[in-house]
């Protein structure tokens, strides 16, 4: 669901003096919000406030720098009381955020996932031992790393092994017999991609 972003601390003083005016002129007889919290007069005088206290501290005085920094946190504070107001309003309606003149928080791009590489399969320090290693994939989150006991086809059933790497020793295997093993490599938002099969003798 969209929402507003309130992120005015990363703003200077004044890109948050022009969104903070371009809001306060935004919920002007804005149809959408007929009875805004806080109320559109404290909202105004607050605007003013810190629009004449920026103005002052132009000189850099101690007390007049003081006085923007308090008036700012002042406004900070009543535009995030409002914002949930208008927020429980819209009831995600993109065209009623909007017209606040606040803005949007943006949606995350979900992390594309890489094409896996073939993994390194080699015989581990003790018998009985395999160990898969895979290059690590752009935007993979989880690796399944996965055995078949003969060669696969589409019907076979592959032992998983889930891990948060992209290495993995499999143990207690039959020395002298044959193991297929590829990794399911799992991003965000279900993504999935699988390896090529390799496969190795156990010693």
């Amino acid at each position: 669901m969209p929402s507003i972003n309130t992120s005015f601390s990363r703003l200077s003083d004044a890109d948050f003096s022009t969104q903070a005016g371009h809001i306060n002129i935004s919920m002007m007889d804005n149809v959408n919000f007929a009875t805004p919290n806080p109320t559109l007069k404290e909202l105004n005088d607050a605007v003013t406030r810190y629009s004449n206290a920026l103005l002052a501290a132009k000189d850099l005085g101690k007390n007049a720098v003081a006085e923007k920094n308090e008036s700012r946190l002042g406004l900070e504070d009543l535009l995030k009381l409002l914002s949930l107001y208008i927020m429980n309003v819209a009831n995600g309606s993109v065209t009623v955020l909007t017209s606040s003149g606040y803005p949007l928080t943006k949606d995350r791009e979900p992390s594309h996932l890489g094409t896996p590489d073939a993994p390194t399969l080699s015989n581990g320090i003790t018998p009985g031992s395999l160990v898969c290693d895979l290059p690590t994939v752009t935007g993979g989150k989880g690796y399944n790393h996965q055995m078949a006991f003969e060669l696969p086809t589409e019907s076979t059933l592959w032992t998983t092994n889930i891990a948060t790497t992209s290495k993995f020793t499999f143990s207690g295997l039959q020395a002298g017999k044959q193991y297929w093993v590829r990794v399911a490599v799992s991003g965000s938002r279900k993504q999935l991609a699988y390896s090529s099969v390799v496969s190795q003798f156990a010693q």
